[in-house]
């Protein structure tokens, strides 16, 4: 079960810094955990809170940095102590939530949850992830009445219900009409089936739908953790990040294969092409059992053997 955003602080906005010199020094421990270095990133952070241990937005940093190293109870640490600290915050208590229920924690992701709430009534995503972890405590009581008493057909099609809900399928209309009051499934929007290509003429012109399809593709093989067919979506002139091929390769591929589950959709996707060099800006929400963030990315891509690759990358 994934809940939607993990928040990651500079995008939140909520914490900021006391002066513009340690707001740069946040920055760069946000930059090294954005590239991937999470070693460095948190021995930075370390280093910054020894000399400020009360700041919010590098305590925030920390927690995610631990929650991706896959420091679960480290990560619920940080966040538990910024509740403590700044219990007008909803987002630590948003993303204690997370971490709870991929510990199977939902009592105590629930009440995370009604905090957040309580302090910012209007905070969707707390309401959404209150929605999700009351399905997840639905299906369990399902699952427990029916070891009960395994001919209970009513909790039969309440379980399934559910279940379909919690997957995100909807489910296949069935001869017998649910019980009434029954939750309806909710159906979880998937990312676009790829445009196949039209083949290659004589004087082949690529156009935007061709560029389209390159980045579903990217996207899909992401969702599915697909280390190869992800990595062959980038050239072999792609900039790394000042990594070389194999390090930044390796790091990705086990940043893929990692969580026990990816979803990335993409949306407002807008592509600027040039012959035969593109660029696509576009909305990426990455979900996965350990954490959840949406970016501003933009990729750019050019046309290398009748095949579109990328060749640069940056998000915000």
């Amino acid at each position: 079960m994934a809940l939607s955003r993990f928040f990651a602080a500079v995008a939140a906005c909520v914490i900021v810094a006391s002066t513009p010199v340690l707001a740069n020094e946040v920055q760069e421990i946000n930059q090294q955990f954005r590239k991937g270095d999470l070693t460095g990133a948190l021995e930075s952070a370390n280093r910054y809170l020894a000399k400020n241990p009360k700041d919010a937005q590098a305590r925030f940093l920390k927690g995610l940095i631990l929650a991706d190293q896959g420091k679960t109870n480290d990560a619920i640490t940080v966040f538990t102590g910024l509740t403590e600290d700044y219990p007008e915050l909803p987002e630590p208590y948003n993303n204690l939530a997370v971490l709870y229920a991929s510990q199977s924690k939902y009592e105590a992701a629930k009440n995370a949850l009604e905090m957040a709430i309580r302090t910012h009534p209007s905070y969707a995503t707390a309401h959404e992830n209150l929605g999700d972890i009351y399905a997840k405590m639905a299906s369990l009581a399902y699952d427990k009445a029916l070891a009960l008493d395994s001919k209970n057909a009513t909790a039969q099609t309440k379980l399934a219900l559910i279940q379909d809900m919690i997957q995100g399928q909807p489910r296949k209309p069935a001869a017998a009409k649910p019980a009434a009051g029954a939750p309806k499934p909710v159906s979880k929007p998937a990312v676009a089936e790829a445009t196949p290509a039209t083949p290659a003429s004589a004087n082949p012109a690529p156009t935007g739908n061709a560029v389209e399809a390159t980045i579903t593709r990217w996207a899909q093989a992401w969702s599915a953790r697909d280390a190869d067919a992800y990595l062959a979506a980038y050239a072999s002139n792609f900039a790394a990040d000042g990594m070389s091929r194999g390090n930044w390769e390796a790091q990705r591929r086990a940043r893929i294969t990692a969580p026990k589950s990816i979803d990335v959709k993409i949306s407002d996707l807008k592509i600027d092409q040039q012959g035969d060099t593109a660029s696509a800006t576009f909305r990426q929400t990455y979900r996965s059992d350990r954490l959840s963030s949406t970016v501003t990315k933009t990729l750019k891509l050019a046309l290398q053997n009748g095949e579109w690759r990328i060749v640069g990358e940056t998000s915000k």
